[in-house]
């Protein structure tokens, strides 16, 4: 089997239309538009794939994530699309120009932001919070920020220790710097988790506790829709060799379950560090059992006394760890997501042989999808991380620290 074409270090994927060939960087979203004009200028934008469907919606094709652009003078169009579309997988970008092809690229290129942000940002509530297109909880929007569920008891009593009364199944909003809003359905609390702070909290009501199997049921279309558009990005790579970088953090474990469905022989490559967190070591031998595949382990030792504990002007321990990744050629599915960074969020899908799956997912979307199939969560989530690294890593939060002393204890 050979790989895929090269072309300045990033994979081309090359589809064949019409006996000619199309080259695309964005391989998960297809954006469809009103007008010929329209598209031509969304494309001149944007590096994706434009359909120009008119004013009929017979012919969308799910095999990708669908988002909809359209001016103030096609807004009638929306009712018509919402009566017809058959996934809640979709996202609508509204551009503040009688049509597209009015609006500067900058325009253009925001109004995508915001529609890639609403597929994991936007909820409506039914006995438990449902991914929805319409957003109809009224959450904000906002390209770099992500959301996830309060999952546990230990994580309830964590929050009610610093004066939070949230349940199990609420769902929190993070926005930049830590700064975190809990929803139970409606907003009853802010924590503000800033790195290099002290906690500060606003509680703002009581909340209720909600049925997390019941949310991950009712969820359950949407995410294996999700499933469905990734594993149909990474079938289409051939690869001899494919390796899925692991840590234990929901995103690569929620990575690697889509790879072994995706591939036969698929190997995950454990970084061990002499500052694991806790739990760490027994959680990637659980999901090597639960998975049946087999773990590379490599150690590294990062020396604090050498070079310093981490900053984010200096990662070094983020060199090391993937100077010892990087000995594996073939492709490497990584767990990449666009909510964690406007690095990541910039970052196209495929990067040099490196591809990322769940790039559009949510945190929200990553914890239900591995407990859809089967398998729990890192313990620390279960007491209220929003992500598992380092125990020396810059980026852990004050929260964060304290979670780690008492798991210590």
């Amino acid at each position: 089997m050979g790989d895929p074409i090269e072309r300045d270090s990033n994979l081309i994927l090359e589809d064949v239309k019409d006996g000619k060939k199309h080259i695309n960087t964005i391989h998960m979203i297809r954006v469809y538009v009103k007008g010929r004009k329209d598209a031509k200028a969304v494309k001149h934008a944007l590096n994706v794939e434009v359909v120009n469907i008119g004013d009929k919606f017979d012919s969308i094709d799910y095999d990708k994530i669908p988002i909809f652009m359209f001016g103030r003078e096609d807004l009638k169009l929306i009712e018509k699309l919402e009566d017809t579309v058959s996934t809640n997988l979709y996202s609508v970008a509204i551009i503040n120009k009688k049509r597209v092809r009015n609006a500067r690229l900058e325009e253009i290129r925001n109004a995508f932001e915001i529609a890639k942000a609403k597929i994991r940002l936007g909820f409506r509530f039914d006995s438990v919070f449902i991914f929805s297109p319409k957003n109809e909880l009224g959450i904000e929007i906002h390209p770099d920020y992500d959301c996830y569920f309060v999952i546990g008891e230990e994580f309830e009593k964590n929050l009610e220790e610093i004066g939070v009364n949230v349940y199990e199944g609420s769902l929190v909003l993070r926005k930049l710097y830590g700064e975190e809003y809990y929803y139970s359905p409606n907003l009853v609390g802010i924590v503000y988790k800033k790195i290099g702070e002290r906690i500060r909290v606003k509680s703002l009501g009581i909340g209720r506790r909600f049925d997390i199997d019941k949310t991950v049921k009712k969820n359950e279309k949407v995410l294996k829709e999700l499933e469905k558009i990734s594993m149909n990005f990474l079938k289409r790579f051939n690869f001899e060799e494919v390796y899925v970088p692991v840590s234990g953090g929901k995103d690569s474990t929620a990575t690697l379950i889509l790879a072994k469905k995706c591939f036969k022989d698929v190997k995950a490559i454990y970084v061990k560090t002499n500052y694991d967190p806790p739990f760490t070591d027994e959680y990637i031998d659980y999901i090597e059992r639960k998975l049946n595949v087999e773990v590379i382990e490599e150690v590294v030792h990062f020396d604090v006394k050498k070079y310093g504990i981490p900053t984010h002007e200096n990662r070094w321990c983020t060199a090391i760890k993937m100077k010892a990744i990087k000995k594996y050629g073939g492709l490497r599915i990584v767990g990449d997501r666009d909510a964690e960074s406007r690095t990541r969020r910039l970052r196209p899908e495929i990067y040099g042989n490196e591809v990322f799956p769940i790039k559009y997912w949510s945190g929200a979307m990553v914890q239900l999808y591995i407990l859809m199939n089967g398998l729990k969560l890192h313990p620390l989530y279960y007491k209220g991380f929003y992500r598992i690294g380092c125990t020396i890593c810059p980026s852990l939060s004050d929260w964060e620290k304290k979670l780690l002393t008492k798991s210590l204890i």
